[in-house]
């Protein structure tokens, strides 16, 4: 009955356009008041306990290293790169901004942060180059969404706290799904250029000078994802350690050695940033709270039941967690999806002998996949404003890019190893 109660006003709050944080909150404080056995007191316990975390801490201070990455002229060093060493092929810039997705991915962990960075510097000048709107922007969506799978990612980072599941070895479990990513949809987005003859007048010869010039601009803030990754896999620092050092690396860079930043800027970032993860923050208890409710109704328990009725085949589980989170993630916010359900499917994974790593890096791709599918698509919401560009059609221009990220998605659950060898290599 709780459960019922906790679906059905969870869904007509959604309906009535209810926030998605505040109608999990509000469902979640619903099926409590009507049960009457649980003193609402728990509400306020329950969220606290969900965010009192120390991983947790990493969020705010990687979101802040994106707002300053994005305001010290970093995001146009890493353009720079990318054009240097792919701009001169044919479809070039369809290269440019996968790549820079894929190196902005290994600094702000967010991708909505690193799509509205990319959209406001690539989109104009596609545009120019006779890119149509729709598909730069599709484009910049896509690309921005491979921040959550290569490391650091801020999904990983809840995921690792929710689940108990190594932060570190997630990390590491997303490099190649990451760049097989950003290899298909580099793929996908030449073809359709050369297809539509996209850009064709734009060809840049390739030379040592140019490259050179651009790999010693972006020396520095390529250092970040070394510095991150190689303390977190040497046991120097924790990954929320790591988050702090992020943000201090990328304030020296932006005030001393690239004067982009005045010290009078510092309170807009701190504010804009602080904003963005009380919002984080507040979805996290929220969805907690409502997962919490659903564990303690024996649903996880039922949903456990039921599958193992149909099959007990690894693979089989694989692709019926893929599909719940793959429809839920079109429909809901991806953390709100992975917090409320992750520790309902992770033990009915596990008992079949998924490694959780490669659980975690599964639904992490997902989520990236959910922010670039409508109803929902977060990232193509921001490409679409950044870019100026109709919601609907950015949309409808994403289809081949979601298609290439199932594609990935489908590789990994048929062969996990693709995940898992790298953590297994450097942690087991």
């Amino acid at each position: 009955m709780s459960t019922n109660i906790l679906f059905i006003s969870f869904f007509i709050l959604l309906i009535l356009g209810i926030p998605i944080g505040a109608a999990i909150g509000l469902s979640s404080i619903l099926t409590l008041a009507v049960g009457g056995q649980i003193p609402l007191l728990v509400v306020v316990q329950r969220l606290f306990v969900s965010i009192n975390s120390f991983p947790l801490m990493a969020i705010p201070f990687f979101m802040l290293a994106g707002t300053i990455m994005d305001r010290s002229g970093i995001t146009q060093r890493l353009v720079n790169l990318a054009s240097a060493l792919v701009g001169w092929l044919k479809g070039g810039m369809c290269y440019v901004t996968v790549v820079t997705g894929m190196l902005m991915g290994g600094i702000s962990g967010s991708a909505p942060a690193d799509t509205a960075a990319l959209t406001s510097i690539m989109v104009p000048s596609m545009k120019k180059l006779g890119y149509p709107g729709p598909f730069a922007a599709a484009l910049q969506a896509a690309s921005g969404s491979i921040g959550i799978i290569i490391p650091p990612s801020i999904p990983m980072i809840i995921l690792g706290s929710i689940a108990n599941i190594s932060v570190g070895a997630l990390f590491l479990g997303g490099f190649i799904p990451g760049f097989l990513i950003g290899i298909s949809l580099m793929f996908v987005s030449a073809f359709i250029s050369i297809k539509q003859g996209y850009g064709v007048k734009y060809y840049k010869k390739f030379t040592l000078k140019y490259l050179f010039i651009s790999m010693k601009e972006a020396f520095l803030p390529m250092l970040i994802p070394i510095i991150i990754i190689g303390g977190i896999l040497g046991g120097i620092f924790t990954p929320t350690e790591a988050s702090v050092i992020a943000v201090i690396y990328t304030l020296f860079l932006g005030i001393f050695v690239y004067k982009s930043i005045k010290i009078s800027d510092i309170s807009d970032m701190f504010t804009e940033s602080t904003l963005n993860a009380a919002s984080v923050m507040f979805l996290i208890a929220a969805s907690s709270l409502f997962s919490w409710i659903l564990v303690s109704n024996g649903f996880s328990k039922q949903v456990s039941e039921f599958v193992f009725s149909v099959s007990k085949n690894p693979i089989f589980i694989l692709l019926v967690i893929n599909v719940i989170f793959f429809i839920g993630g079109m429909l809901l916010e991806g953390l709100a999806l992975m917090i409320m359900l992750v520790p309902i499917l992770l033990p009915i994974a596990m008992d079949v002998g998924i490694d959780p790593v490669a659980f975690g890096v599964m639904i992490v791709i997902n989520i990236a996949i959910g922010t670039i599918t409508p109803p929902v698509g977060v990232c193509i919401s921001v490409a679409s404003s950044s870019g100026g560009v109709n919601f609907e059609s950015v949309a409808k221009s994403a289809v081949p890019f979601i298609l290439s990220l199932v594609l990935v998605l489908l590789l990994v659950i048929i062969f996990p190893t693709i995940i898992t060898s790298i953590p297994d290599f450097f942690i087991k």
